[in-house]
């Protein structure tokens, strides 16, 4: 009976030490693997970090929206601008030039606007492309005012009458992508502006045209702030380029510098300018073939506000216009 006892114990007890060890054995396997998969994520975010950190600041345009409305259209005739699609393109820019996410130069200007390039609700892409190209821009915007609602109402009794207005307005945004020759983005957003006063018997210019149209105003305000928010994520997506200037050996001028984040130092690759791809049945535009690698330049130098001087890194054969790219 003691031997049986003893056996017993010895069993229960090499037993617990397996166990102990097995438990011992799977928490440690865990705890690699989760270190492993730790380190992969940091990786990953790192990398995205370096990426998004040394990637240069895209050339964007944004075209007068067309105005589908009634409202702030100058008269048939007069050949006036539609202040309404200027001012809804200016504040876009505006607020993308406070994002920081890129560069809306100040110099350029287009003889097309956005009504130029709809069709329905299609858009003649080709011809919006082969016109941001001419700008030398890497992200080209066009938009429409497609609905505005105005509407008043106030107390109908009283000394002092609160009278309140409100402007809707309805905006749509199409963004394209030159470089590879494509649509990157639409959207549709209704905005609003809004007012409210006390009246002495509801007497008050609220109901004034400059009332109307300053509200209208703060409706595209409001929706350009919220349209350069979905902006920011897709310009992420979009690859950097620029272009030769000019080529005085031994230096090559290239139209992205300083204020682009263009780093001395950097290596470019030049690629000659790829050709657009046309569906062969319906004649659509489906994208742009990419151009072959010439070689490289390295930046030794600025060039006013946004320029870049740099030399031969390697290759040759380069021509004003080719398409230059960070390594």
């Amino acid at each position: 009976m003691k031997k049986l006892t003893i056996a017993l114990v010895l069993t229960i007890l090499v037993g617990t030490v397996g166990c102990t060890r097995s438990v011992k054995y799977q928490r440690d396997q865990e705890y690699y693997t989760r270190d492993d998969r730790y380190e992969a994520a940091r990786g990953s975010e790192a990398a995205d970090r370096i990426e998004k950190f040394g990637a240069p600041k895209k050339r964007i345009f944004v075209m007068p929206f067309e105005n589908t409305t009634p409202y702030g259209r100058p008269n048939a005739g007069s050949g006036g601008v539609d202040e309404l699609g200027l001012f809804a393109a200016d504040e876009l820019s505006r607020e993308l030039r406070s994002s920081g996410r890129g560069i809306v130069p100040e110099g350029i200007a287009s003889a097309s606007t956005s009504r130029d390039f709809f069709v329905g609700d299609k858009v003649r892409a080709s011809s919006l492309l082969r016109e941001a190209r001419k700008l030398n821009v890497t992200v080209v915007i066009i938009g429409r005012i497609t609905k505005i609602r105005y509407r008043q109402k106030g107390d109908p009794v009283g000394l002092l009458r609160k009278r309140q207005s409100v402007a809707a307005v309805e905006l749509e945004m199409r963004v394209y992508d030159v470089v590879d020759g494509k649509e990157l983005y639409s959207e549709t957003k209704l905005a609003e502006g809004s007012s409210s006063s006390m009246n002495l018997f509801s007497k008050a210019d609220s109901d004034s045209p400059e009332s109307r149209r300053d509200l209208i105003q703060e409706a595209i305000r409001n929706g350009s702030t919220a349209f350069s928010k979905s902006l920011a994520r897709v310009l992420d997506k979009v690859a950097w380029e620029g272009r030769i200037a000019k080529i005085v050996n031994p230096y090559v001028y290239v139209n992205a510098g300083k204020a682009s984040g263009i780093a001395l130092g950097d290596i470019l690759k030049v690629i000659s300018p790829g050709e657009d791809v046309y569906d062969p049945v319906t004649g659509a535009a489906m994208g742009r073939a990419r151009g072959q690698v010439k070689g490289t330049l390295e930046v030794v130098d600025y060039l006013g506000a946004d320029g870049a001087i740099t030399r031969v890194h390697s290759g040759g054969g380069f021509q004003e216009q080719d398409q230059v790219q960070l390594y």
